[in-house]
């Protein structure tokens, strides 16, 4: 009972708390940010990647003892930076990660977003960034690596290292560039997406702007952030900045409307009256509505989303009152469907209706009986996997580590949440004996039901990160997440027929014995296994292969 249990809160907690936020859930930022410099020549470009449909713009003159600057962002949250001399600033949001402050050195006053504000009234070159780093105390922690570049086309990257120092990623001297997205340059597994196709992108869209025989250009600048800006629901570009540092020229773009830019000149906006407000207000009435509609499209794309996720989780529920007005009306037992129509839903009730409760059942239902609560507790695991992948930035950087999930997250989920509890009622030997007997049979069966999960769910989740508003997830993300998972299992269920077929011929059973209360749970040995073992893996790793390819087609 310890399995329903756990489904019943499962459910209960996704119908309370349907539009709350998970409390463990961040939202992993966006935003790409690059310096390239060739000849004379120096452009710095950051695109701001977010959830809200509108920024902020404020000017900073100066005055006897620091530098004027413009800014984007807000105050307690500044994005984007120029300042009177062309020292620019831009940053990635990072996992968060523990810093030696070093507290011997200077104090600086503020907070941890008041670090970029000091540095650009203070410093005029990236140089003298380094050395004002290197001077001051820092925060004891960072969330973001920082990326200022300077008029001569020097540039760096300022991050935390692995052993919690913080460290410096120069751009080369002379023609090059500099890139960074949303993991962390000197130290990858801090990072929310690596590898990262924006990052990739950028890089061969500078190389290529190197390699040209014409000069450089805003537009070419404003390329590359067209190529990797964002518009789905877990972010979107709300501004892009490309500026010209050696002129003091700043492009400015609203929710990825390339074409429309607001030309600001630094010096001429230090010394004039423009009053601080939204972004949009910058542009003219038609690239607001532009980008006002865009967000509609966004808001609408999140809006069928979270109603798919509602009536999903309404056909478990009338699944769920349908299958026990029909247990009760006919007497039967509910150890076994109960918990498949929690986790499959109309799936399972339906399956349930063309199978029934019939006592001599012919092999081709006992396998479907078979493979339907083999392929349930993978549904549970796949949907934990997606959540520890988002949740746990160094499991999602780390492809070892996120193989070693996917190997045994499945398989204990399925041993001890499932066939241990489940099954052990209906065994006369010790729940210890039972668990032991039925390691192989759960290894073989893990492996295939979550390699037709991946094949199938996985290019599906891609596409609701990519059009649902999945971050911060919320129980209406995992409700999607679920129901894909349960579309997954079918392609689970077919992997699985096979094995069972081959384990009834040989008297092999134990899903089924809930149902019907008679015979013995009968378990294949490790030897009987060993080449069922052995292509279970390999079929999981096709799956897992079917998976990543599907989902760079959906990204």
């Amino acid at each position: 009972m310890t399995g329903i249990l756990i489904l019943f809160a499962m459910l209960l907690t996704a119908w309370t708390a349907h539009s709350q936020p998970v409390p463990a859930a961040t939202v992993p930022p966006g935003c790409t940010v690059f310096t390239i410099s060739k000849g004379e020549q120096v452009f710095f470009g950051g695109n701001d990647d977010y959830i809200h449909p509108d920024s902020y713009h404020w000017i900073d003159p100066g005055d006897d003892e620091h530098y004027g600057a413009i800014w984007i962002g807000r105050p307690d949250n500044v994005q984007q930076g120029v300042n009177e001399h062309g020292l620019a600033y831009d940053a990635n949001g990072l996992p968060r990660v523990d810093v030696n402050p070093h507290h011997e050195r200077l104090p600086v006053e503020g907070d941890y977003t008041s670090y970029p504000i000091h540095i650009l009234h203070q410093c005029a070159t990236v140089e003298e960034v380094i050395a004002w780093v290197n001077a001051h105390q820092w925060h004891s922690y960072m969330h973001d690596q920082m990326q200022f570049a300077d008029a001569t086309g020097d540039a760096v990257i300022i991050s935390a290292g692995k052993d919690g120092e913080v460290v410096f990623t120069r751009k080369p001297r002379g023609d090059g560039f500099l890139v960074s997205s949303n993991f962390n340059v000197a130290n990858p597994g801090n990072g929310f997406s690596y590898p990262c196709w924006r990052y990739d992108l950028a890089q061969a869209l500078l190389n290529q702007l190197l390699e040209q025989e014409s000069r450089l250009t805003h537009l070419d600048a404003a390329g590359v952030l067209k190529a990797v800006h964002t518009s789905g629901g877990s972010s979107w570009t709300i501004e892009s900045l490309v500026a010209d540092l050696p002129n003091g020229l700043v492009y400015l773009y609203y929710f990825h409307q390339f074409d429309r830019p607001v030309l600001l000149n630094v010096k001429e906006e230090l010394t004039g009256q423009r009053a601080p407000g939204p972004l949009s207000r910058l542009f003219p009435d038609d690239v607001q509505q532009e980008a006002a509609r865009r967000y509609q499209v966004i808001q609408d794309k999140a809006r069928r989303c979270r109603w798919f996720g509602i009536l999903w989780l309404s056909a478990v529920i009338v699944s769920l009152l349908l299958l026990i007005i029909l247990a009760a009306a006919r007497q039967r037992p509910l150890r076994f469907y109960l918990p498949a129509v929690i986790i499959l839903g109309p799936v399972a009730l339906l399956l349930c209706l063309v199978l029934g409760w019939k006592r001599q059942p012919g092999a081709g239902r006992v396998s479907l009986i078979e493979a339907l609560g083999d392929v349930m507790p993978t549904v549970i695991a796949f949907v934990a996997l997606m959540v520890i992948i988002i949740l746990i930035p160094p499991v999602q950087s780390n492809p070892l580590v996120q193989l070693g999930v996917v190997l045994f997250l499945p398989l204990l989920v399925a041993w001890l949440l499932f066939h241990g509890p489940l099954l052990a009622p209906v065994k006369e030997k010790s729940y210890g004996h039972l668990l032991i007997h039925r390691l192989p049979q759960v290894l073989v069966t893990a492996n295939l039901g979550m390699a037709g999960i991946n094949a199938v769910a996985m290019p599906l989740v891609m596409l609701t990160i990519r059009i649902c508003t999945v971050l911060p997830i919320t129980a209406h993300t995992l409700i999607i997440w679920w129901g894909i998972a349960v579309l997954g299992a079918l392609a689970g269920v077919l992997l699985i027929l096979p094995y069972e077929r081959w384990a009834i011929k040989r008297g092999f059973r134990a899903w089924s014995l809930l149902i019907w209360k008679e015979g013995e749970i009968r378990t294949p040995s490790w030897r009987k296994l060993g080449w069922w073992i052995a292509l279970s893996y390999a079929v999981l790793l096709l799956g897992l292969a079917a998976g990543a390819m599907l989902s760079q087609l959906v990204k």
